[in-house]
């Protein structure tokens, strides 16, 4: 999945969620409950049982009133990661792109001491990796996959978050060739998760080279349509491409949460480590 220096690069990166994350155990993000780190986030009065350190003495002083500090809470980030595993992503290198994206993704939270839940769009529960121990196996476990049926993103969606009982980052890792794209992301959103869409596309996927009379065979389904491919209907086709990319765009947008497009011919070093840093993941 990943070659030794791209590594030793990636164990330099940290993930960075732009949203505060719940709390779940001690760890290096900010979080949305108090604890005791060494920000303030606000003040309240004295109440019996308070931890006298935490009285704010100035306070005291000036303004007579026993006021307690409460601090925010630093915890550590719980990474949920699905990659697409259809027929779909077989062509143009796409699979072999997007696992390598999300072993990058996932290796740099491991490194780091974080938890990453792993799944394919198949599978019914997630597999769980806990810090630096965990690379080895997280990386094992994407190299067994190989792309084939559907594309049951919604269903993923919806049983994750049945199954997970709190919110997080939530990093999906697709072709996002599928119509039930923005109600998948409206699930995930609705449990107030943070949520990458990395799209993975093939130039070859996107620029059709044939012209003339074809059948066109789905992937997944198998459906077969007859089609004469002029050019016209070829310009037609990749408008509507980007038309369903500014949709789902639009949509993480309207959830505070981002889109990234990965090509599938992209090097991971030199583009798509930086188009991660760019999107505020990575730092």
């Amino acid at each position: 999945m990943l070659a030794p220096g791209e590594l030793a690069r990636i164990e330099r990166l940290a993930l960075m969620p732009d949203r505060r994350v719940p709390a779940s155990g001690a760890g290096t993000h900010r979080s949305n409950i108090h604890g005791r780190s060494l920000d303030v986030v606000e003040w309240r009065d004295y109440q019996p049982g308070d931890d006298p350190r935490t009285i704010d003495v100035q306070a005291w002083a000036r303004l007579d009133q026993v006021l307690v500090k409460l601090y925010e809470g630093d915890v550590d980030l719980r990474v949920q990661l699905i990659v697409d595993t259809s027929a779909s992503m077989a062509y143009g290198d796409k699979f072999r792109h997007g696992v390598r994206v999300a072993a990058a993704i996932g290796a740099a939270a491991l490194l780091r001491n974080e938890t990453v839940n792993l799944s394919s769009l198949t599978d019914v529960v997630p597999r769980r990796y806990r810090s630096r121990t965990g690379v080895v196996p997280f990386l094992d476990h994407l190299g067994s996959w190989q792309p084939q049926g559907p594309t049951p993103l919604l269903e993923r969606t919806r049983h994750l978050n049945t199954a997970t009982r709190r919110a997080g980052l939530v990093i999906i890792v697709s072709d996002f060739l599928t119509a039930d794209a923005l109600n998948a992301i409206d699930q995930l959103a609705a449990r107030r998760s943070q949520v990458l869409a990395v799209l993975v596309a093939a130039h070859s996927d996107e620029d059709p080279e044939t012209l003339g009379e074809v059948q066109l065979v789905d992937s997944e389904s198998g459906d077969r349509v007859d089609v004469d491919l002029s050019p016209d209907v070829i310009e037609a086709f990749r408008a509507r491409r980007v038309g369903v990319r500014k949709a789902l765009q639009d949509r993480l947008a309207r959830h505070g949460s981002r889109l990234m497009v990965t090509w599938s011919d992209e090097d991971l070093l030199t583009q798509v480590l930086p188009s991660l840093t760019s999107a505020g993941l990575m730092r």
